[in-house]
């Protein structure tokens, strides 16, 4: 049987050092910081690695790009462009055969996390892999994916010499873990449940998660939108940034949902329509 890889080991040590915070006193500046590593990190991988590498949603420049894909990276899944070009595959066959984490073809488990430490199968991107090869081409962008654990062991370094152990573990231990779950119940719990206003081949649920990505079914019906939020009350924080970053100059061309998305939408799941709705491109 062959050894597993020592970043398979780190991830499972990470995992399971959690339960370290019901041992370190618990006061309100910890809670904050967790939120804090948290956020930041999340935030990278919904917009860098998902609404920038993946789909395309927003253009943003080298350093701009360098400093959210730093952050994504830092939440230990792995680099960049294997995250982004993955989740291509799982768009063109949502819940079919090719989907690399499908719960209703694989299983809760291995869609929820055995997809993400199977280093056999999932490895390494195919050469035509679209993400590849648009984004190959950036120094900085191919140093991420080639030294992928730096950023997540700079920043427990950097927590660890400013506050020890306290700052280790609630830090980063604790926010790793919630990041981790977050982004992996995207593939699992909103596959398995919830309703649906658009009709799409996968079987999402709409809920708040992650900092809007868990209007899954709004995703799916059109993927190439900026916002996953398609309506005001649909609480989409990191669309909110892009949005934030378009006003100081650094996102442009931000997608938007063409208003005959939003005439699909099955009548009766919506409570009426934003103001304007945007134009399609």
């Amino acid at each position: 049987m062959p050894r597993p890889k020592l970043n398979v080991v780190v991830f499972w040590v990470v995992q399971c050092a959690a339960p370290l915070a019901f041992f370190v006193p618990l006061r309100w500046p910890l809670v904050a910081l967790a939120l804090a590593s948290h956020s930041l990190r999340i935030l990278g991988i919904t917009l860098a690695f998902h609404r920038h590498l993946a789909h395309g949603a927003v253009e943003m420049g080298r350093v701009t790009r360098f400093f959210w894909a730093f952050l994504g990276t830092a939440a230990m899944e792995k680099a960049p462009l294997w995250w982004a070009g993955n989740h291509v595959y799982h768009h063109r066959s949502a819940d079919r055969e090719g989907d690399p984490h499908s719960p209703r073809l694989v299983g809760f488990y291995q869609a929820h996390i055995g997809w993400f430490l199977d280093e056999v199968r999932y490895d390494t991107l195919p050469a035509d892999n679209p993400v590849l090869r648009r984004f190959s081409a950036y120094a900085e962008i191919r140093w991420l994916e080639r030294f992928y654990a730096v950023p997540p062991a700079a920043l427990a370094l950097l927590l660890f010499a400013l506050g020890g152990w306290p700052w280790l573990v609630w830090g980063f231990v604790v926010p790793t873990v919630s990041v981790a779950h977050s982004t992996f119940a995207i593939n699992t719990i909103n596959h398995l449940f919830g309703t649906r206003r658009f009709a799409t081949p996968d079987d999402p649920l709409t809920a708040l998660l992650t900092f809007g990505e868990g209007w899954h079914n709004n995703h799916h019906r059109y993927q190439r939108a900026a916002r996953n939020g398609f309506f005001w009350w649909e609480l989409d924080v990191t669309y909110w940034l892009i949005r934030a970053m378009e006003a100081l100059g650094l996102a442009w061309r931000v997608q938007p949902v063409p208003a005959r998305i939003y005439a699909e939408a099955r009548p009766g799941r919506l409570r009426g329509a934003p103001p304007a709705l945007e134009a399609a491109p």
